[in-house]
C-alpha cells in the first residue's frame, strides 16, 4: 500500500482510506460483506492515538543529519474467524454442557486451553446463559471418552464458533428443565442448581448437546474456490513507531498501537493479553526470527543462532477495541487469536521505510539487511549464509 501511495504521490493514510472495504462491498472471493465495517473510524482513531500526522512532520524535521532516523508506519487488515470456506460444515462440531453430581455444571468440548483463555471464556458463556456464577461452572477434561469432538483449537474459532455452540447447548439444558416442570422460565441461580439435582435423581444424567449451525447465507463453492470464505471477519489498524540506528543498523520499536474490532469483547484482560502476545510474536516475525535451511534441514535451530525478541525488545503495546457484535457469535464475539500476527510486520517495515527512505521487501528485516539497503551492498546468497553458520557450528 505504501509503495503504491508513494508512486502516485499520495499520503499512506489517505491511500488506505480510499481503498477500505465498506459494508455491501465484495471481497476477492466474491463475498459480499453484510455486517457493519468501521475501518474508517478505526483508521482515524489510530492516527489520533499515535499523533500520526504530527509525528510525520516532526520526523521530517529531525531525521536529516541524524544517525538515528525515526519513522511511523500503518497496517490496516482483516482476518477471518473460523475455518475457511466449508471447513466448519465439514467439522460439524459438537459441544455440550452437563449437570454434575457435585452440584455444578461443566462444559464438554475438545477445545484445549494453552494460555489463551479458552477455559475462562467458555465457562463465562455457560454461566451467563444459565444464570449462574462463574464458579458454578467447570471444564470437563479434554478426553475423547468424556468430551465430544468440537474440532481443533485453531482458526480463531473457539470463542465465536464453539462458544456459540456451548451457549445453544446451555439454552437447551435450561429448556429441558422447564419442560420437565422443575423450574419456571425466570428461575434464578439457586432454583436452577436445585432443579439440576432433582432432574438427576428423577431421570439420571442431565446433559445437553448442540451442533454447529452455519449462519444464514454463508456458502462456499469448493470447486470454484469462491463465495463466503468466512462467516465473520475481525478488522484492525496497527501503527508502529520506530528508530533506525544508521551506525548499528538496528531497529528499536518506540511505540505500538493495536486497534481491533473483534465483535463483542467477552473478557477485556484476556483479549488484550492475546493481542499483546500476538504482537510480540509478530515483532519477532518482522525483525528477528530468520529460518535458514540447508539440505532440507533448519541449520539455525538453537537459541544461540535463532534470535527471538525478549521483554527488552518489546515496546509498550497499547491495545484498543472497537465493538461491533456479531449476531451469530457467542454473545457477539468474533475471533481474535490470529489477527495480531498479521499486522506487526507491515506496520514495522512501513515505519522503517519511512525512517530511511529505502524500500525493503522481505522479512525478517535483520541489521545486515538494513545495512545492505542503506549501503546498496548486494545481498549475500542464502547458501553462503548457511555455509557460514554450518562452519561456525562445527567449530
Amino acid at each position: 500500500m505504501d509503495h503504491v501511495a508513494k508512486t502516485i504521490g499520495m499520503a499512506p493514510d489517505e491511500f488506505r482510506r480510499r481503498n477500505l472495504l465498506h459494508q455491501g462491498m465484495t471481497t476477492a472471493t466474491n463475498q459480499v460483506i453484510h455486517d457493519p465495517i468501521v475501518l474508517d473510524q478505526m483508521l482515524e482513531r489510530a492516527l489520533k492515538l499515535t499523533d500520526y500526522h504530527a509525528k510525520v512532520e516532526q520526523f521530517a524535521a529531525l531525521n536529516p543529519g541524524s544517525t538515528k532516523k525515526k519513522g511511523i508506519g500503518i497496517a490496516a487488515f482483516l482476518h477471518g474467524a473460523g475455518f475457511t470456506g466449508s471447513g466448519e460444515r465439514y467439522l460439524n462440531a459438537l459441544a455440550g454442557v452437563e449437570a454434575t453430581a457435585a452440584g455444578g455444571v461443566r462444559v464438554l468440548v475438545s477445545s484445549t486451553e494453552f494460555g489463551q483463555g479458552t477455559n475462562t471464556i467458555l465457562c463465562q458463556i455457560a454461566a451467563e446463559t444459565l444464570g449462574l456464577e462463574y464458579d458454578d461452572v467447570s471444564m470437563a477434561p479434554v478426553d475423547t471418552s468424556i468430551s465430544p469432538n468440537s474440532g481443533p483449537t485453531v482458526a480463531s474459532r473457539t470463542a465465536m464458533i464453539i462458544g456459540r455452540i456451548v451457549q445453544t447447548a446451555a439454552l437447551k439444558m435450561r429448556q429441558t428443565l422447564i419442560d420437565s416442570g422443575l423450574i419456571e422460565p425466570d428461575a434464578g441461580r439457586e432454583q436452577f442448581l436445585a432443579s439440576c439435582q432433582a432432574y438427576r435423581k428423577q431421570f439420571g444424567e442431565l446433559q445437553s448437546f448442540s451442533r454447529y449451525e452455519a449462519a444464514p447465507n454463508i456458502f462456499w463453492n469448493d470447486e470454484l474456490y469462491s463465495g463466503e470464505a468466512y462467516g465473520a471477519y475481525g478488522w484492525a489498524v496497527y501503527v508502529a513507531e520506530v528508530t533506525v540506528d544508521t551506525l548499528t543498523y538496528s531497529v528499536t520499536i518506540d511505540d505500538f498501537v493495536a486497534l481491533q474490532e473483534i465483535g463483542k469483547v467477552l473478557h477485556p484482560v484476556l483479549a488484550a493479553g492475546q493481542i499483546e502476545g500476538g504482537v510480540a510474536q509478530g515483532i519477532g516475525y518482522a525483525l528477528y526470527e530468520k529460518v535458514l535451511w540447508k539440505d532440507g534441514q533448519m541449520i539455525n535451530n538453537q537459541m544461540t543462532n535463532y534470535i527471538m525478541p525478549t521483554a527488552e525488545d518489546i515496546p509498550p503495546i497499547r491495545v484498543y477495541f472497537e465493538e461491533v457484535p456479531y449476531q451469530y457469535g457467542a454473545y457477539g464475539a468474533k475471533g481474535i487469536g490470529e489477527l495480531p500476527m498479521d499486522g506487526p510486520a507491515p506496520a514495522i517495515v512501513n515505519a522503517i521505510v519511512h525512517a530511511t527512505g529505502v524500500d525493503f521487501n522481505a522479512i525478517p528485516l535483520l541489521p545486515e539487511d538494513i545495512y545492505r539497503g542503506l549501503t546498496a551492498e548486494p545481498e549475500r546468497p542464502a547458501e553462503s549464509l548457511a555455509a557460514a553458520l554450518a562452519a561456525e557450528g562445527s567449530q
